[in-house]
């Protein structure tokens, strides 16, 4: 009897990890979010695109841990690390503070609407408050951020598909060329608004 084939990366358990490492780089140092691989997960099975959600935010906690104690033990060099990080100009921080000043750790939940990414926010979280909260606001922040992309791509996905299912070769290059136009529209409108 012939074995029956495997179904394919985007829906075995290797996608929960990818999402989970790609949450945490995100959160860290890594520029591209992963909504980029949570919505091609999306597009193709529901079900398994939760488990990634759930792995994305789990990875985003860890990334925001760890910046949360960079930016407290080291913070001169963690600052420069993130300068480093394309399109992250040094008036983003400026805006994180005063952001962190006037809302607190709630913050966190504006930065998305913004453009201004979770890591700044994460950095500079230690001065405001204590892991456990920061932890806390961070699932609201992230699920927040994550969800419109997800429902979206969720939506398209019941929706379409029978024709996802016959070219999923097309599917995923029409999801590839989206996310492009996303992030060259984003790009050019922070370096057109840098400093």
């Amino acid at each position: 009897m012939p074995e029956a084939p495997r179904p394919p990366l985007l829906l075995r358990p290797a996608s929960l990890w990818i999402g989970f490492f790609w949450g945490l780089a995100e959160a860290t140092l890594f520029f591209v979010v992963p909504d980029v691989w949570l919505t091609l997960v999306a597009v193709f099975s529901v079900k398994q695109s939760g488990k990634v959600l759930i792995a994305i935010l789990l990875g985003a906690m860890v990334g925001g841990s760890f910046m949360y104690f960079w930016g407290e033990s080291q913070p001169a060099q963690a600052t420069a690390a993130v300068l480093h990080v394309p399109f992250v100009p040094q008036k983003m921080f400026s805006k994180t503070h005063q952001d962190l000043e006037n809302y607190g750790l709630w913050a966190l939940v504006k930065g998305p609407a913004s453009g201004i990414p979770y890591k700044l926010y994460a950095l500079q979280a230690g001065r405001y408050a204590r892991l456990l909260p920061f932890l806390l606001v961070t699932i609201v922040a992230r699920v927040e951020r994550f969800a419109l992309f997800w429902l979206v791509a969720c939506a398209v996905g019941l929706n379409f598909r029978k024709s996802i299912e016959r070219r999923p070769g097309v599917t995923k290059t029409v999801h590839a060329c989206i996310w492009v136009a996303g992030y060259a529209w984003y790009w050019i409108k922070i370096a057109h608004n840098a400093p």
